[in-house]
């Protein structure tokens, strides 16, 4: 397991170096907020830091004072959206601030920025900075709670495996979810169909819990869930608009399936 989270973390490592390099898509799900924006298809946030060069200095003193001041303040802007970021239908990222171990290595993260641009108009310096959500991931993973009787009662109760499916789109268009970085799907008896508790760790802290998209048609060619995935309509949303709700004959291809795609985060989410 250890080897395992290793591999995991370089893959992480390599996924939040290379990814600066790309704009967003034009199809991406973005949040966006004042001086900062999460963007959940590409898997990052991003903000923007500025500040004007002190008073009584000039040229390479004052431009260099004044980018010193901008990373500062993208930093504080950072953490402030870092700390709404929505982890599941009860909690932001802010309540799992009060651990001491999650709140030090949040702060690290942040304080190791990696710039995007900065620019200089001779009065102010302005820095747009990123990190990824992979990066969050990692963090926030060991202190995520699973409720492990889910899987208990999945396991007393296993469903006929009728056929294989590689994957589940989940239309919610027509609702207003609020994504996060995790969430759960439940049939319309209330029982859980996806969550945390059906994944594994490492493909979580590789890829996330699902992929979100605003295409449909995209969704459904898309390698992560091809060549044969499940496609449902949501019928309503769940605690927050986070937690989704699927039709029962959805539910019981999903638990039907040969092959356990929840393992492998094989889920996409198509939002407006």
């Amino acid at each position: 397991m250890k080897i395992s989270r290793i591999i995991v973390l370089a893959a992480v490592f390599l996924i939040c170096s290379l990814g600066v390099a790309f704009a967003s898509d034009p199809d991406s799900v973005v949040v966006e907020k004042e001086r900062g924006l999460i963007d959940w298809s590409e898997n990052y946030i991003e903000a923007t830091g500025m500040a004007v060069a002190p008073k009584n200095t000039q040229g390479a003193q004052a431009r260099a004072l004044a980018r010193r001041g901008a990373i500062v303040d993208l930093q504080r802007n950072l953490l402030e959206f870092t700390n709404g970021v929505q982890i599941d239908a009860r909690t932001v990222m802010d309540d799992f601030m009060a651990e001491d171990r999650v709140r030090s290595e949040v702060h690290g993260l942040i304080k190791g920025v990696e710039l995007l641009k900065g620019e200089w108009d001779g009065e102010a310096y302005t820095v747009t900075g990123r990190i990824k959500l992979a990066q969050l991931r990692v963090i926030v993973a060991p202190s995520i709670p699973r409720d492990k009787t889910i899987i208990e009662i999945e396991k007393k109760e296993p469903a006929p495996k009728k056929s294989k499916h590689t994957g589940l789109i989940i239309d919610v268009r027509h609702l207003p979810l609020v994504p996060a970085m995790t969430f759960r799907v439940f049939d319309e008896g209330g029982r859980a169909v996806y969550g945390m508790e059906f994944v594994d760790e490492d493909a979580f802290l590789q890829s996330g819990i699902c992929s979100y998209y605003n295409n449909i048609n995209y969704a459904k060619g898309e390698i992560h869930v091809a060549p044969s995935p499940i496609s449902t309509k949501a019928i309503r949303l769940s605690t927050g608009n986070v937690d989704i709700v699927i039709p029962n004959s959805a539910a019981s291809q999903v638990r039907g399936s040969s092959y356990d795609f929840r393992r492998d985060c094989k889920v996409i989410i198509i939002v407006k």
